[in-house]
């Protein structure tokens, strides 16, 4: 888990590239294809692996909430271009 604002910031744009990656081979080639170079046993079609990565996307979002949400510790002064 995330332990600072700066790595919960690089969880979310790690799971949002994961969302990225998932829809971009679904739009490629289908919803319900597999990747043949995972083993049988391991292997998902591309839409429950884009809903197996929007969850983990969601959990990102909640976590970078609660970690923005808190003041700054320069005593909560936003940059300007905020």
């Amino acid at each position: 888990m995330p332990k600072t604002v700066e790595t919960t910031l690089a969880y979310l744009v790690e799971e949002c590239g994961e969302v990225l990656a998932a829809v971009g081979k679904a739009q490629r080639w289908g919803l319900e294809s597999t990747n043949p170079e995972i083993p049988v046993s391991e292997r998902e079609t591309n839409r429950k692996w884009i809903l197996r990565e929007l969850k983990d996307l969601e959990n990102a979002i909640a976590l970078t909430r609660l970690a923005i949400a808190a003041p700054a510790p320069d005593g909560g002064k936003e940059d300007s271009r905020g």
